[in-house]
């Protein structure tokens, strides 16, 4: 496991290949199996650790889903320009970015491809409705899309570009205006896609001091089945899916076990199957086997550095002096190297030192 979490970091990075690796495509379907054999959980398994203090809360979670190019899904009614304070953050990137949801009281679901970050509230009921979509007894799979827009696209906009991009005529009906960032969904089922846009203005957040608690509306009830491929985390995680929902019930169906349990509850067992993979990655990798290819070209060494460093499952701290040297762009290509070896040939191309500690690539300025 140690060696798939290290390769797929390099391998979905942009400029990073390894030749003998094949990642697969992201999920055919939002409903397909809780296991690292679906290379959605795999990617949010990849060994990452980082410091993102000082970033707005949106920039520090797509930073750390951007490493395995998972596009988020942020609730728009949690500030995105917050700074971040949580201190170094890992060891996995779905690790990562659970800690700073935390931060800012937002919960995580991965689902449909794609990572919801935002209100419990909001998170469960955007679910609840993506799930709906395969529960509906009339329901049949819409084609999968890739679909973009830039910064400041609206919501009407967005629509409208899903069903150009699914075949369909926009619809006339306008959403509330608003402007949002740019996006890039790939492979995502059409209805999903529009769920995604318009879960934006449902489960809008109470006014403080105007319900009290118990006008809250009740958490639903309605349950629906996922597929699950566990092994020594088999315990933890359907004991969190039944300390949310006791009348959560399993069904075993060979290899897996289908799990019938609300939205809330499949995101407790979601998150307990990733912290399980979380903390086997929490050992120390091997910084000296010769198993990676690793090719550039006009790439910033820091970059590199802090990818290369997280694929090492350290943080990347570079010290104020070596912050000049580090934005030279770096082009190289190395066969069966070390992940030390590689980032001894970047540090030597940029002109710093480096030094690898228990959870830390410290980079500083080259003593002359």
């Amino acid at each position: 496991m140690k060696i798939f979490a290290i390769l797929t970091s390099l391998v979905l990075w942009g400029p990073f290949t390894h030749c003998s690796l094949a990642v697969g495509q992201d999920p055919s379907s939002e409903f397909e199996s809780v296991s690292l054999a679906n290379p959605f959980f795999a990617k949010l398994s990849a060994t990452s650790r980082a410091i993102v203090d000082g970033k707005p809360f949106r920039s520090a979670v797509a930073e750390l889903a951007d490493r395995v190019e998972i596009p988020i899904v942020l609730d728009r009614h949690i500030d995105p320009s917050a700074d971040v304070k949580v201190g170094q953050i890992g060891p996995t990137v779905f690790a990562g970015i659970q800690q700073v949801a935390a931060s800012r009281g937002c919960v995580t679901m991965p689902i449909a491809g794609v990572l919801l970050v935002g209100r419990p509230e909001w998170v469960d009921g955007t679910s609840e409705a993506i799930l709906s979509l395969s529960a509906a007894p009339e329901s049949s799979a819409s084609a999968k899309i890739d679909v973009q827009w830039p910064a400041a696209t609206t919501p009407s906009e967005a629509i409208a570009r899903i069903a150009t991009a699914s075949g369909k005529t926009p619809p006339a009906t306008e959403l509330p205006h608003d402007l949002w960032p740019a996006a890039k969904w790939k492979a995502i089922s059409a209805d999903v896609a529009t769920t995604l846009v318009t879960a934006q203005f449902r489960h809008p957040p109470r006014r403080q001091g105007t319900e009290p608690e118990s006008t809250a509306p009740p958490a639903s009830t309605k349950r629906f089945a996922v597929p699950y491929r566990l092994d020594a985390n088999r315990t933890s995680v359907i004991a969190a899916i039944r300390g949310v929902d006791r009348q959560s019930k399993l069904k075993n169906t060979g290899k897996e076990i289908e799990i019938t349990a609300t939205a809330a509850a499949h995101r407790a067992g979601i998150a307990a199957f990733l912290t399980s993979q979380a903390a086997k990655q929490a050992a120390n990798v091997s910084l000296d086997k010769a198993n990676l290819t690793l090719t550039l070209q006009n790439t910033a060494a820091h970059e590199v550095l802090s990818k290369l460093a997280a694929a090492a499952g350290r943080a990347c701290q570079i010290e104020p002096a070596a912050e000049g040297p580090c934005s030279q762009l770096i082009t190289m290509s190395m066969q069966n190297a070390s992940l030390r070896q590689l980032v001894q040939e970047i540090a030597q191309q940029a002109g710093v030192d480096i030094e690898w500690t228990h959870d830390t690539l410290v980079v500083s300025a080259r003593v002359k």
